[in-house]
């Protein structure tokens, strides 16, 4: 057995403000686009980095979440259960508890290298007193460890990967008593057991490396009395004691197991005549949620509690949420915040060309020029009152000015165009009176605009 080796399957199991944007001349979306994408980029990278990964237990080789399934699927239905609430005891039909430690009651300390980590016995923390609350409230089948963590991790179902007999031998007679006896491991590689349902339907159960217990004084199921792979014991060895059901090989319904042999019609056999009609809950919880309506469960509160919100998967919506805000903050100080130094030196600037301009055509007495000059500068200022100061960067004043009057008012729309219009063909030595005639019309024209908005 130590040369041979079993491959196994996992189960079923503030940079983008209108100044720059006025300076690329192009629309927003062009510098908002590779700023988005690259915060996807993070937002995913942290949602890989934050997702849980206690998953892979139970979807691993040694988990149990592939005969849950199957067990589902033949009539049976199971659910995966790791704690957070209340459920009524006298609603379940049978509570299976997998253990992942030999040594019950001691912290559980995490490998320090990945060496450390293949070679680590225990997997999850469980306590005695737990475990024994839990088989005094439901129906219960207790599975002993049989692998190292390194058998989950490489895939490998390897002898060097085993647990030691004396370990789990110990984890067995700390919940049964000593009259569970001993856990023995058979010398042949491969071993089949065979099993007879209550139609009088033979099968074979198949297991690699099997693990067998003693049971003195246990009901056989698997196996006979002193090699026995899964029996219905008395807790204590008393007459009394509460009923339980003890499976010593996991491979008999573990992920890896499950496809061996006649492995899944035996599990779906047991099981159902373990469970009847009632709810299946395989159980990798640290603590006895199973109450009675009675009794109820009575929460020791701790800040624990409240840091399960900030845990997966609610982590990932909290930054989900972060990422939102932060995007919304920063779009909305890139719009409406006060214009920058630089950008009120420009203005002032512009302004005072204007000013200069302005002073010239009415020293020349050119005030059809100084209307052309002006028409574009007030349609300006009005879109910009209208739209935010981004707007510029966005199309041309004119357009946006004109396509919203068309879309929201198109009745001054189309005098407001022909003014726009008329204002670029206006003779340069225009008269005074005329010159006031077309301001007057202009500005009725946008204000009846603005006062409609």
């Amino acid at each position: 057995m130590g040369a041979m080796a079993q491959r196994v399957q996992g189960g079923q199991g503030g940079p983008g403000g209108p100044e720059r944007l006025e300076k690329q001349g192009g629309r927003p979306g062009g510098a908002l686009s590779p700023l988005l994408a690259l915060a996807v980029l993070v937002l995913l990278g942290l949602v890989f980095l934050a997702a849980p990964r206690q998953q892979s237990l139970q979807t691993g080789a040694t988990g149990f979440d592939g005969p849950g399934r199957w067990l589902t699927h033949e009539g049976l239905e199971t659910r995966s259960f790791e704690g957070g609430w209340a459920i009524d005891a006298a609603s379940v039909g049978l509570t299976i508890i997998p253990l992942y430690e030999t040594a019950l009651d001691q912290p559980l300390r995490p490998a320090q290298d990945s060496a450390a980590m293949l070679a680590q016995l225990d997997e999850r923390d469980h306590t005695r007193a737990v475990i024994l609350d839990k088989i005094e409230h439901t129906n219960s089948l207790i599975i002993l460890p049989k692998w190292r963590q390194g058998m989950r991790l490489t895939g490998l179902a390897h002898p060097v990967l085993i647990t030691q007999e004396t370990r789990i031998s110990a984890t067995l007679r700390a919940i049964l008593g000593p009259e569970a006896g001993s856990v023995r491991r058979l010398a042949e590689p491969f071993t089949a057991f065979d099993y007879v349902t209550h139609r009088g339907q033979h099968w074979s159960a198949q297991h690699y490396a099997a693990q067998v217990f003693e049971g003195q004084g246990c009901l056989p199921v698997l196996g006979q009395e002193g090699h026995m792979m899964l029996g219905v014991c008395r807790l204590g060895g008393q007459p009394d004691g509460h009923r339980v059901a003890v499976l010593s090989d996991p491979d008999l319904l573990n992920n890896n197991g499950l496809r061996l042999g006649d492995n899944a019609w035996i599990a779906q056999d047991i099981i159902a005549n373990l469970a009847g009609e009632r709810l299946v809950y395989v159980d990798y919880s640290a603590e006895n949620c199973f109450v009675t309506p009675r009794q109820g469960l009575a929460y020791a509160r701790s800040w624990s509690h409240l840091a399960r919100f900030f845990g997966p998967p609610f982590l990932q919506l909290w930054l989900i949420a972060a990422l939102v805000l932060g995007l919304t903050l920063w779009r909305a100080a890139c719009r409406f915040s006060p214009p920058t130094a630089e950008r009120r030196g420009q203005e002032a600037s512009r302004a005072h060309i204007i000013a200069v301009q302005a002073r010239l055509l009415r020293l020349t007495r050119q005030d059809g020029a100084m209307l052309a000059a002006y028409v574009p500068a007030r349609l300006s200022a009005v879109a910009r009152a209208l739209f935010g100061p981004a707007h510029s960067a966005q199309r041309s004043d004119e357009a946006l000015l004109l396509r919203h009057a068309q879309r929201q008012y198109a009745a001054q729309a189309e005098a407001l165009a022909g003014l726009v219009t008329q204002g670029r063909t206006l003779p340069a030595a225009l008269t005074a009176q005329a010159a006031l005639v077309y301001f007057d019309a202009l500005e009725e024209s946008l204000e009846q605009l603005t006062d409609d908005a």
